[in-house]
């Protein structure tokens, strides 16, 4: 019983070390290529603005799926910890690739 329990043990760590995400996905800047509009919450439901980018704005962004980023649009505080309220704002949004292309 001693000795399975003694090999169990370091099984379990190197299980657990072999659990890492390599595919982190880090913020990479986009500039936008063609001029883009989208509505967004400003300050809950009826808070609604419209948020338009223009040729060469540049943006920090990750590509959650194929054909959309998602950039930050707002820097988050306070406001947006909790439930969803009238004092909320949208951070992110969600854009089309072809409207954006990667800077180097």
């Amino acid at each position: 019983m001693k000795t399975i329990f003694k090999l169990s043990i370091p099984l379990f760590f190197i299980i657990i070390a072999s659990c890492t995400n390599d595919q982190t996905i880090t913020d990479q800047t986009y500039v936008f290529t063609k001029p883009y509009c989208a509505t967004v919450t400003v300050g809950g439901v009826v808070g609604l603005a419209e948020k338009c980018f223009k040729i060469g704005d540049i943006v920090s962004g990750k590509e959650i799926n194929a054909g959309k980023i998602t950039i930050r649009i707002a820097e988050h505080s306070s406001l947006n910890d909790g439930p969803p309220s009238s004092a909320s704002y949208q951070e992110f949004l969600d854009v089309p690739l072809n409207y954006l292309e990667l800077k180097k």
